[in-house]
């Protein structure tokens, strides 16, 4: 029975159902079992105190997670899914704590119903949404691929291309970088449906994009500033994947398993179709513009509709949402390395930017009234982007140390080519 506890973790300690009770409902004798673990050296006490703050919190869904409690989560607990709520009920030694075995037994049936309830009203990937660390990751640094495991591979390259295959396989800009599981059942089979989902995340800074293929053969374009949580294989009968920032995806239809795409404020369901969303979270609004197909928007207030092609649903931090008809490329010119804009702020320009170069822009108050269209070559090099713009309007910029700053020059004092 030692070798049964001699690697128990944190992820362990999830899955089981005595632990849980344990911490919700502590009795004298739950109190000395786990003492008993602890004192043989059977279990870290860091690795009970980590798992015991993690239910306290996921049993008070009404409370809101302090910032630090939210990192705190991320950084301790493995995004892995290996704590999924359809696993058996683990027995913990009957033979020597038999008086325990029993609370274990009569309360079982208790947390198999409330572990099921949360289940199937909030998939696993909302709590990963939920506890993901709240990190601002530093312009000029790597794009970041966290593995189940929280392993963490790093690329320097400006732009990467990955690609994962329906075996598990991991590609980087034409590099494997993990092999897959060829013995791995076919999607269909009933367990493999079944299976344990795990997670990966692709985090992308500001200054730098990547696109991104799934196992089901969707692909990705990840803008800058962006964050995607998304299972290494798609399991059961939906598709699910969290964002935070701006992609444009090019959905694989399946008639049988819807595509969901949730952000804090919304969740976008199609069956196979291209569109953008943009979701940041430091943002007052979130946005789906639809190129093809349709799709079904729900937001985090239960407002609901159905796109279609050419239009743009936005929903407000307020809970309020508009519906309007427009030029799409305006929207997606982005993943081909053009900025496309028509009578857009001045302001919102300059963000998206300093976004996409990963460089700050500061700029004067003035300069919000100010709208202009046209079209940005991002391919270019930032200052000579942001010298074609003084060229098109009333503006000039300097530079101090690495941040550029915007004023308004008078039209008298300045040819307008």
């Amino acid at each position: 029975m030692e070798k049964k506890y001699k690697k128990y973790t944190v992820d362990e300690l999830l899955q089981d159902d005595y632990f849980i009770s344990s911490i919700l409902h502590p009795t004298q004798e739950s109190r000395e079992f786990w003492d008993f673990l602890i004192q043989r050296g059977n279990l870290s006490a860091q690795d009970f105190e980590e798992a015991a703050f993690f239910i306290e919190v996921v049993h008070s869904p009404k409370e809101k997670l302090l910032r630090k409690e939210k990192e705190a989560l991320w950084s301790k607990i493995e995004i892995e899914n290996k704590s999924s709520l359809k696993k058996k009920i683990r027995t913990l030694y009957a033979a020597c704590f038999s008086a325990v075995a029993c609370v274990f037994i009569l309360l079982g049936v208790s947390f198999y119903f409330f572990y099921e309830s949360n289940r199937q009203g909030d998939n696993m990937i909302d709590m990963i949404a939920a506890f993901k660390k709240e990190k601002n990751v530093q312009p000029g640094s790597d794009i970041c691929l966290v593995l189940s495991d929280n392993k963490q591979m790093r690329f320097e390259e400006d732009n990467t291309d990955v690609k994962y295959d329906d075996k598990g396989q991991i590609k980087v800009n034409s590099q494997t970088v993990m092999e897959g599981n060829k013995d791995k059942k076919a999607v269909g089979d009933k367990k493999e449906k079944e299976a344990t989902v795990t997670y990966n995340q692709l985090i992308v800074p500001k200054g730098k994009h990547s696109t991104l293929l799934l196992s089901d053969g969707t692909k990705l374009w990840v803008n800058a500033g962006s964050h995607v949580i998304f299972p290494v294989s798609f399991k059961g009968d939906k598709r699910e994947i969290y964002v935070d920032g701006e992609v444009f995806l090019d959905v694989t239809r399946n008639e049988g398993n819807p595509f969901v795409v949730k952000t804090d404020r919304m969740a976008v369901e199609v069956l196979g179709t291209s569109f953008n969303v943009k979701s940041y979270g430091h943002e007052e609004t979130d946005d789906v513009v639809l190129v093809t197909g349709s799709v079904h928007v729900r937001t985090e207030a239960g407002r609901k509709a159905e796109l279609i092609p050419n239009q743009r649903f936005r929903c407000t931090s307020a809970g309020d949402v508009d519906i309007q008809t427009v030029d799409v490329y305006d929207y997606i010119s982005w993943k081909d390395g053009l900025l496309q804009y028509k009578k857009e702020r001045l302001s919102v320009i300059l963000q998206r930017l300093s976004d996409y170069y990963g460089k700050p822009i500061q700029w004067e108050p003035e300069l919000e009234r100010l709208t202009c269209s046209g079209k940005l070559d991002l391919k270019d090099d930032m200052e000579k982007v942001l010298n074609g713009l003084t060229k098109m309007i009333p503006v000039k910029f300097v530079k101090q140390d690495d941040c550029y700053y915007f004023s308004v020059t008078p039209l008298n004092s300045k040819p307008m080519e």
